[in-house]
């Protein structure tokens, strides 16, 4: 989960590799709550828990 989803190959500033799986899979489940028809997404805080504990699903199912 901490490994980066999309590498910045040659990245020499402050150890930035790009986000990480689990940010990836949280930004994509946020896109997907935000996006959907009828969802309340008015609290920001819960709306971002549940994504990252989607990330985190996602991720225990790849067994990463």
């Amino acid at each position: 989960s901490d490994m980066p989803a999309m590498p910045i190959v040659g990245a020499t500033y402050d150890g930035n590799e790009g986000l990480t799986k689990r940010e990836h899979f949280a930004g994509l489940a946020m896109q997907g709550l935000v996006g959907l028809k009828g969802s309340d997404c008015s609290d920001s805080d819960i709306t971002a828990k549940q994504c990252v504990r989607m990330a985190d699903a996602i991720l225990k199912a790849l067994d990463v």
